[in-house]
């Protein structure tokens, strides 16, 4: 079941990645020539070097679901992220379980945003993932997916809704694999 499951993760991001081609236009920046507010304005990618810098927080701590040993636990995480795009981002977060054991899980990530599309004030993301995991006890790496929107409020900041579902991959093969999904709002800040 575990191999099925990466497998589809692997086929998707890896063969498919047209679906999710890199725009050329983001539509994130506001016109702040006029004293009023007006549309957003299309972010023009002349160059790599012209790409906004964004650094992204989780805007509340949000709510996770924790398969491992075929029970399921409730948690709460929180991610804090600074990229660059078209370049990705590096990604920590935190998520505390509720249960009596190995109650910290730590993750340090890779993620790398498609945009697959842009309006006046919202970009739709996907976002693949791959990064290290320990609960201290246990480490191991894992790959992940979301999916989610970036909602631009102004100029430089924007709230990001996901949903992301990951599969880690514990080195000790007599300890089980985790799966969590969790669904959460970020804030995000470019310049």
């Amino acid at each position: 079941m575990r191999k099925n499951i990466f497998a589809v993760l692997v086929v998707f991001f890896f063969t498919n990645t047209s679906l999710f081609a890199q725009a050329n236009t983001l539509k994130l920046k506001n016109d702040t020539k006029n004293s009023e507010f007006t549309a957003l304005k299309p972010f023009k990618l002349s160059s790599k070097a012209d790409a906004p810098t964004y650094f992204y927080i989780a805007a509340i701590i949000n709510p996770i679901l924790v398969i491992e040993d075929k029970k399921v636990f409730f948690g709460l995480t929180k991610e804090v992220s600074f990229g660059k795009f078209p370049y990705g981002r590096i990604a920590f977060e935190y998520s505390y379980i509720f249960r009596s054991y190995n109650t910290s899980h730590l993750r340090l990530s890779y993620n790398f945003d498609f945009v697959f599309e842009a309006g006046d004030f919202v970009v739709f993301i996907a976002t693949p993932g791959a990064g290290y995991f320990t609960d201290t006890k246990n480490n191991g790496w894992f790959l992940h997916g979301s999916v989610g929107a970036i909602l631009a409020t102004s100029d430089n900041f924007g709230i990001s809704p996901y949903l992301r579902y990951r599969h880690t991959f514990i080195k000790d093969k007599l300890k089980s694999d985790i799966n969590d999904i969790s669904l959460g709002v970020g804030f995000m800040f470019y310049y």
